[in-house]
């Protein structure tokens, strides 16, 4: 699943090594206790994850205007940082030892991670298809090859997001 990032070795220990400290960042400022989850859907919360699965497809989107792979490090370096955090949730939320909590922070995870992965896989795509499209203007150009390959991913892009927000607005923690 990696091979097709097609990303060079210090990448991936840039990334690695990003989600880590973002793990210890939040280690070091969120207090260590067993956190338990409530679950109830709340339309504010699905709201607010259907927003935020947007964002980030929309910034993994928009930051395909640059043409050029590196481009994409910058947004992912926010949304893996926010992985480690969601790591560190996920720990607390196994020391409270509830079974169902801990599996549905697990699917929260999952799917944040598969989000992320498609959004990257994406915006690589329209870079591709972008540096192959032989057009005078570029904005006509992006616009088109965002069009196309949004058109070629919309059913996967769509049932990742939707399984992030359903997920995201179940389960709150207390």
């Amino acid at each position: 699943m990696l091979e097709n990032l097609k990303l060079r070795r210090s990448t991936y220990i840039l990334f690695i090594v990003w989600g880590v400290v973002a793990f210890f960042v939040a280690a070091a400022i969120f207090k260590v206790q067993p956190l338990t989850v409530n679950f109830s859907i709340n339309d504010r919360r699905l709201l607010q994850g259907l927003l935020r699965g947007l964002l980030l497809l929309l910034a993994y989107v928009i930051f395909t205007i640059i043409p050029a792979r590196m481009a994409i490090v910058i947004p992912s370096f926010f949304y893996f940082g926010l992985l480690g955090s969601y790591l560190w949730q996920f720990g607390m939320v196994i020391l409270s030892g509830h079974w169902r909590g801990i599996a549905m922070d697990l699917l929260f995870v999952i799917a944040y991670t598969v989000l992320i992965y498609c959004a990257t896989m994406t915006a690589f795509q329209i870079i591709n298809v972008v540096q192959k499209n032989r057009s005078v203007y570029y904005f006509s150009k992006w616009f088109k090859s965002v069009k196309r390959v949004m058109k070629a991913h919309w059913l996967s892009l769509s049932v990742v997001t939707g399984a992030y927000v359903v997920l995201w607005s179940m389960f709150s923690l207390i």
